[in-house]
């Protein structure tokens, strides 16, 4: 099966099956709908597609299995949040281009992988930007840059740490690039003139029948049930492949900004949430990437070693039974919208105990087809949901027209072209070095041997 393989056929099998898995649950919820399908919203279907391929190659690039990056990947493009971000069309595009930023400071944080990644690094980091000015694309790159300053100074050999020039000279032409896409904008026209800012609030709650304050329910779906008991799981047993504390961070400062405009005295002590109101809704997005990479981590340690930390399953489906029931009573505005919720939770976290009676990979396709199933759920609640902001694009129904900015001439793109060829320039002599070194080390020693003379 090609979530099992080995091979670049699997790998572009498992990202086909994720494309056309948040396809179908699109155009599911399109035909519930009333409104037409027509080839824009087609398109627009592919942007929380895009995103999940992405971040199935994000999670690959940090060591993760190709089980849980499909599992994971797809849990990203279905997430609600990014679902529901269509009424900011340029946030999603940003969301979903935001895991190759993060992928080229992963593979330039190894030494076999630097040299063929840091020529071309600037044009995955400055991607973001092509959706032009928006939040996620600066979040992204102030996480990049973190990463890129942890390479130059958390080496474990100096001969791991890459020279400071490269570096830097990959910054350079990052830098260059984002500001050549913010003044060219050259998918304008896809987007329309105007931004719009939607509330937290609006888009955490597009699968109920009336407008409401984002509750603990609704922002408990920006990652999902199945990133929900993942992450649970991966801090009972204490990961070993990623920094939890830093990635718990991430997630935190991306929670902060909403949950501080919800509340009235912090909304009125901080003015920069009014001069910057894309932040509360956007910043989601730093949540959903650290939950993704925390679930994807505790889901193959769990695989790799079901055995270690045996106490954590129990503390898991006990948090769950206790917990689970009382979310709708105390916390949701619309109860009986969050009661799937709460059984996909229970559901899994019922299951994970099962790996024993059935085996590890008989398990492994169980777990696959009931996540599939819980992953569809909340994104078919938002996807036909009832509420719609007024005066908002409704969801799958975004102004995107086909086109180009065309009041950029080509010249204006001279920029983009130098650094294509400077990268091509950069790449072709590392290339020359290293057939010259490789030349070098399997060629035979010349020089005489001599016998010792007893």
């Amino acid at each position: 099966m090609s979530l099992y393989g080995t091979g670049r056929r699997e790998g572009i099998a498992a990202t086909a099956l994720l494309t056309a898995l948040v396809l179908l649950v699109q155009t599911i919820a399109a035909f519930a709908r009333p409104s037409p399908l027509g080839w824009s919203q087609l398109v627009d279907m592919l942007v929380p597609a895009l995103g999940g391929v992405l971040a199935y190659r994000f999670l690959r690039a940090q060591g993760r299995s190709r089980y849980a990056g499909f599992l994971v990947g797809t849990a990203y493009a279905l997430s609600p949040w990014l679902l529901a971000m269509q009424t900011a069309p340029r946030e999603q595009l940003a969301a979903a281009l935001a895991p190759l930023a993060l992928e080229v400071t992963v593979r330039c944080d190894r030494p076999s992988a630097r040299q063929r990644w840091l020529p071309w690094g600037w044009l995955g980091l400055s991607l973001p930007f092509v959706a032009g000015p928006t939040v996620i694309a600066v979040l992204v790159a102030c996480l990049c840059l973190a990463g890129f300053v942890r390479t130059l100074t958390c080496g474990d050999r100096d001969d791991e740490r890459p020279a400071a020039g490269t570096i830097f000279v990959a910054m350079v032409m990052t830098i260059a690039a984002s500001l050549q896409w913010l003044w060219l904008d050259p998918l304008a026209p896809w987007f329309g003139a105007a931004m719009s800012a939607p509330t937290p609030g609006a888009l955490l709650t597009t699968y109920r029948s009336a407008e409401g304050g984002a509750d603990l329910a609704a922002l408990l779906r920006v990652p999902g049930p199945l990133l929900l008991v993942l992450v649970a799981l991966a801090l009972l047993r204490r990961q070993r492949h990623v920094d939890t504390s830093m990635w718990l961070g991430v997630a935190a400062v991306g929670a902060l900004p909403a949950i501080a405009s919800g509340v009235g005295f912090l909304a009125t002590s901080l003015p920069w949430l009014h001069e910057l109101p894309m932040l509360p809704a956007a910043g989601f997005w730093a949540t959903l990437t650290a939950l993704a990479v925390l679930g994807a981590a505790g889901l193959d340690d769990f695989l790799d070693q079901p055995m270690r930390r045996r106490t954590a399953l129990p503390w898991l489906l006990a948090a769950a039974v206790f917990t689970g029931p009382l979310l709708p009573t105390f916390a949701a505005a619309e109860p009986r919208q969050e009661w799937p919720v709460v059984l996909t939770v229970l559901s899994l976290t019922t299951m994970l105990p099962l790996w024993r009676r059935l085996g590890i990979l008989r398990f492994k396709n169980v777990l696959a087809a009931v996540a599939l199933v819980a992953l569809a759920i909340p994104p078919l609640q938002a996807l036909v949901g009832r509420h719609v902001q007024p005066g908002a694009a409704p969801l799958g129904e975004g102004a995107s027209r086909f086109g180009w900015n065309g009041a950029h001439p080509l010249l204006h793109y001279v920029g983009l072209a130098a650094l294509l060829l400077a990268s091509l320039g950069w790449a072709s002599v590392g290339w020359l070095r290293e057939r010259r070194r490789r030349a070098s080390s399997a060629a035979p020693q010349r020089g005489a041997i001599t016998r010792k003379k007893h």
